[in-house]
């Protein structure tokens, strides 16, 4: 057969098969046979692949994987095959299927089924399939295990991972707060610093001073001794002069001796008598010589005033000093003291009669005698007063007259309320008000008793329709609460120098009459009137009334019930008595003043400043009132500066509570509309003012340190960064 036009060989040519040797077949068989048994398992390759050679990859047979089961191979009977099939099952097993090669060369798909000329593929590559796929599954086993521990081994060391940060976290936090602290004690520290330094430099320029002055004085002293020397001098001098001309003066009036006689008796000094020959007498006689007494023609020569005798008896010595009268007592020096008070109880009764409420009014006395009692109607109260005056002190001591005639105006004051007669009371009240003005502490310890009952009970005839909201007519005309309260204020002034006078007058103050006039329905002017006389009521074991004999009185609950309505004005604003009007902004901001004030003066007291603290709405409202005051300041309105001094004393307290007492901040502040936002955004603001702001200028130096403080106990550094940041872009 000639060879095809495409080049296949043709194997069916007998010369081809003569050249086969005779062991051939039975070599292929053999082979075949092999083919068909187990085949020894290789040792398992590096999943590297670093056993292979180059050259080992050009003889690498392409096993398919994908195929789940090994093929199957038919069995071929020897004798059935033909020989133009054994040549060629013989050419495949020797060159190997040139169909595949021509198949992967031409990129022609599998054999179909129906080609069963061709030799099955040999059964070494199912085998070797099938005999590493354990292998290949505990290597998967192995694999997966792995792959479990590496997974808890990752999840292990992102905990960890998580733990570490959260804890560099902390470390960051607690090491921002020291270098807070840190920061903070240096500048204390600076700031103590230069306070001690300043306090050094006073010193030092004080001790300067004093220094100059001691050396100033030294030299007066020095100046003033010089001084006083010459003058001593001087004085000596004079004396010794003084002392010389006396006794000179009193030699002149003493008798003269008498002198020994002379030998010529001529009434003349024989020295006068010159000797015509000194040779006449001897030299020694002439030196010894002594003056003789004067003849009796010399004595008739001398005038009267040199005459020795005349002078002896017309000149009397008078003593230095004086006679001196002895002084003799006109009159006792008890009288004198009498008459002393006399004239001081005459000047104070003089004063109450001269007293006039205001200068276009009446005299007191005058207008009293216009009044007179209902049991009375024939006597005015003019004329019981002044029938009362000869009485008063006329069986007490005169120290105790001022008292005396207060009581009895105090007498009088009750049956006027007792008989309704109202009109006169204003003018008691003024009187009284004058008298104590006059003589505070004499008077308010005899008359407390009987005044603070009084007063209470007339300020109620219009406090009370003010409370329950009902009109005031006739009372309001003739009585002014606010003259009542001033009276009682001057009263718990008087009590305040001694501790048991001031704790009788508030055992005297009722409970109730406090919280009356605390009221918002209260005129603004009775309200402030009350914050001055509960000023007085601070005492260390109690504040406002004392009244431990009331079984319903309770002092803690009494002084909540003050602090809530005194704390009510921080956050409300006020309005009119019997008016829904509000009151003017200033009167309110001059209201909450002394309101904080009083506040401030609470602390002073364990007993107040606990209660305050312990209170669950003080707190809140005092926030509220900083955050309102820091928004009227913003505002640029009239009041600014009053409204930064109220700042300051607000923050100063509340820092004082913060600092000082333990409680829970946020329940405080839950009292009032975000008050922990407000809280914050108060404390962040008030931190900024120190940095020469404009509308902050008017607020204390230290309120920044203070707000600071406050603002680190309730933020984490973070925090406070975040806060800082957020007010400064704004």
């Amino acid at each position: 057969m000639a060879p095809h036009e495409d080049g296949e060989n043709n194997f069916s040519d007998d010369d081809f098969l003569n050249d086969i040797p005779a062991d051939a077949l039975e070599e292929l068989e053999n082979n075949a046979i092999a083919f068909t048994q187990a085949q020894i398992k290789a040792p398992p390759s590096s999943d590297y692949g670093d056993e292979l050679d180059d050259d080992d990859l050009d003889d690498a047979v392409v096993i398919d994987e994908a195929r789940s089961a090994p093929a199957v191979v038919p069995f071929v009977h020897r004798n059935n095959l033909n020989p133009v099939a054994r040549q060629e099952q013989i050419r495949k097993q020797r060159y190997g299927d040139t169909n595949i090669v021509n198949r992967h060369r031409n990129n022609i798909g599998p054999p179909l089924p129906h080609q069963s000329n061709r030799l099955p593929q040999p059964l070494s590559v199912p085998i070797q399939r099938e005999a590493s796929n354990p292998s290949r599954q505990r290597s998967q086993s192995i694999a997966d295990g792995d792959n479990d521990a590496l997974k808890k081994l990752v999840q292990e060391l992102q905990q960890k991972n998580k733990a570490l940060e959260q804890e560099a976290l902390s470390k960051n936090g607690e090491i921002s707060i020291l270098r807070g602290k840190m920061g903070k004690s240096e500048t204390e520290y600076e700031r103590t610093q230069v306070a001690k330094e300043k306090l050094h430099a006073e010193q030092l320029a004080k001790l300067q001073k004093d220094r100059e002055a001691a050396e100033i004085a030294a030299r007066n002293a020095a100046i003033e001794r010089d001084f006083i020397k010459q003058d001593l001098f001087e004085e000596t001098e004079r004396v010794k002069k003084l002392n010389k001309a006396k006794n000179t003066k009193d030699v002149q009036v003493m008798t003269p001796k008498k002198t020994k006689p002379m030998p010529f008796r001529d009434g003349f000094d024989d020295d006068e008598i010159e000797v015509l020959s000194p040779s006449k007498i001897s030299p020694s006689k002439f030196q010894k010589r002594q003056p003789g007494t004067p003849s009796r023609a010399a004595k008739r020569k001398r005038k009267v005033n040199d005459s020795p005798s005349a002078s002896a008896l017309d000149m009397i010595p008078i003593p230095d000093e004086p006679l001196q009268l002895q002084k003799i007592p006109l009159l006792d020096e008890s009288i004198l003291e009498r008459l002393v008070l006399q004239d001081d109880r005459s000047d104070f009764l003089a004063a109450m009669l001269d007293h006039r409420p205001n200068r276009d009014h009446l005299k007191t006395l005058e207008a009293l005698s216009k009044h007179a009692l209902t049991s009375s109607p024939n006597e005015s109260l003019s004329s019981l007063i002044l029938g009362e005056m000869p009485r008063i002190g006329a069986k007490k001591p005169i120290s105790e007259v001022p008292s005396e005639f207060c009581l009895f105006l105090i007498h009088l004051w009750s049956k006027c309320i007792d008989e309704k007669c109202f009109s006169p009371i204003y003018l008691f009240v003024d009187i009284l008000t004058y008298a104590l003005e006059l003589k505070t502490l004499s008077i308010v310890p005899h008359i407390i008793d009987q005044l603070i009952p009084l007063v209470q009970k007339t300020a109620d005839l219009v406090a009370i329709p003010r409370f329950i909201s009902e009109p005031t007519d006739p009372f309001d005309k003739d009585i002014n609460v606010s003259t009542c309260l001033a009276l009682t204020h001057l009263t718990a002034l008087g009590c305040v120098p001694e501790l048991e006078h001031i704790t009788r007058f508030w055992k005297l103050v009722r409970w109730d009459f406090v919280l009356l006039m605390l009221s918002q329905k209260q005129a603004v002017a009775d309200f402030e009137w009350m914050l001055r006389i509960l000023s007085t009521g601070i005492l260390k074991d109690s504040f406002g009334s004392i009244q431990e004999a009331s079984p319903q009185f309770r002092a803690s609950t009494n002084a909540a019930h003050i602090i809530e309505r005194l704390t009510y004005p921080l956050f409300e604003v006020l309005c009119l008595p019997t008016n829904v009007a509000e009151a003017d902004a200033d009167v309110v901001l001059k209201l909450r003043l002394q309101i904080v004030s009083l506040m401030t003066g609470m602390t002073r007291s364990p007993y107040a400043g606990n209660a305050l603290a312990s209170h669950p709405t003080a707190i809140g409202r005092l926030v509220s009132l900083i955050s309102d005051e820091l928004d009227i300041l913003y505002d640029h309105k009239a009041g600014r500066d009053d409204s930064a001094r109220l700042i300051s004393l607000a923050t100063r307290l509340l820092f004082h509570l913060v600092t000082r007492y333990e409680f829970d901040m946020q329940k405080k502040l839950s009292v009032i509309r975000g008050g922990s936002q407000k809280y914050l955004l108060c404390l962040a603001r008030l931190n900024f003012s120190e940095d020469d702001l404009v509308f902050e200028s008017g607020i204390d130096p230290d309120i920044p340190g203070c707000a600071l403080e406050m603002l680190e106990m309730v933020v984490t550094p973070e925090e406070g960064e975040a806060i800082q940041e957020a007010l400064s872009n704004e």
